[in-house]
């Protein structure tokens, strides 16, 4: 009876880890007591209290992608750091954030490793399923175009699609391009355009390596043809007005709070530039985890304006300095060296066109779960490279 029982937590703890990282792209919270709890996070203390019992009678065993052991490196330094500049409760809940999505992370690649192709089957399913639940829940509200509405289930659409685009791109199997032929349009209905713009450019950079070189010259050409009639035929004199912002330093300089209110480009412009202030006068070590907010409170008058800059690594620059990040990035080194620097050409591909999704976005997301999660989504997408 008691083995009847450890082979369904294990069969549980498999199906859960598998429709884990998907989940945490959802908005389904429970607020208890002002503490707003994710059903993600939930699942997330179930997979590990499973885990942990299952791993202490030898019924699973820890596996993780190399380097991943050199974020132990950032933990001890994001504690210590916190410790110091923003006292014992913040070095507390920031390392321990981290711990558990880490940990939860490693749970996840050693489930997937054990059954590559069940487990990929449950992650694609589980991720469509909360693209249409996020498209039926808009539809039933009226709203046809722009579902941005379930928080962030807005971003699940492009991850699927990515992950759609990279099994169609390694496994070469048309049951794959059939999910995304249908997902394709609500990509764009959407109206998510970082998620839209990195689609179309992990799809790109897939073509380029599948086309034969004779069609990939002829891309080029193409290409390179319209922009040269582009070029000739249409009036380029907007170019010199062309910044990287789209406000001037003297509006940033005496910005108008009330607009900000309701000008989302105008205050996230706001908070890039005040959050890169902050950066340049605290570089090496950073303001300490979560300690951003309460220096970019210093650059408004309506605190409530004073939020995180919508850049993780901004965010990340600004709370743990550069060496905070370096070490971050530091597994990113290791894995490449030790495994992707002499994998084949393929898993290579898969690999940098996960690196552009998950960079990409993250220059456009606040901090959170989330993009945690999407920080060391390359790294953790074993079961996507792996054969039958």
């Amino acid at each position: 009876m008691f083995s009847i029982k450890v082979k369904s937590i294990e069969t549980l703890l498999f199906f859960i880890s598998a429709a884990l990282v998907p989940m945490y792209f959802t908005d389904f919270r429970f607020p208890t007591g002002g503490v707003i709890i994710r059903l993600s996070d939930l699942m997330a203390i179930f997979v590990i209290l499973s885990f942990s019992f299952l791993f202490l009678r030898g019924r699973v065993k820890i596996s993780y992608p190399i380097g991943v052991n050199y974020i132990l490196f950032f933990l001890m330094y994001c504690f210590f750091n916190a410790l110091i500049q923003s006292g014992l409760f913040k070095a507390l809940v920031a390392t321990l954030q981290w711990v558990m999505i880490l940990f939860s992370l490693v749970i996840v690649y050693s489930n997937a490793v054990t059954n590559p192709e069940k487990f990929k089957k449950i992650f694609i399913i589980t991720l469509l399923i909360i693209c249409f639940f996020t498209v039926l829940y808009h539809v039933l509200n009226g709203h046809y175009t722009r579902y941005k509405n379930l928080g962030d289930a807005r971003y699940s659409f492009a991850l699927a699609g990515v992950v759609l685009l990279s099994c169609c791109f390694y496994y070469s199997e048309r049951k794959f391009l059939k999910y995304l032929v249908v997902l394709y349009p609500v990509i764009i209905l959407s109206m998510e355009r970082k998620g839209i713009l990195v689609f179309h450019i992990v799809f790109v950079f897939y073509m380029l390596y599948i086309l034969k070189p004779l069609y990939r010259y002829f891309l080029t050409a193409a290409i390179a043809f319209f922009v040269l009639i582009f070029i000739l035929f249409f009036d380029l004199s907007f170019l010199t007005n062309i910044s990287v912002f789209e406000y001037s330093e003297l509006e940033m300089l005496y910005l108008d709070e009330e607009q900000a209110f309701w000008v989302s480009n105008l205050h996230r412009q706001s908070l890039l530039e005040n959050g890169w202030d902050i950066f340049s006068n605290n570089y090496v070590f950073g303001v300490g985890p979560k300690m951003l907010q309460s220096y970019m409170m210093n650059y408004y008058i309506h605190p409530s304006l004073g939020l995180y800059t919508h850049n993780v690594f901004l965010d990340t620059l600004v709370e743990q300095g550069v060496i905070g990040l370096f070490l971050l990035l530091l597994p990113y080194f290791i894995f490449y060296k030790n495994i992707i620097r002499r994998a084949e050409s393929k898993e290579k591909m898969i690999f940098f066109g996960l690196c552009m999704y998950s960079f990409f976005m993250l220059f456009f997301m606040s901090g959170g779960a989330p993009s945690m999660l999407l920080f060391y989504f390359p790294i953790f997408m074993g079961f996507v490279i792996h054969k039958k």
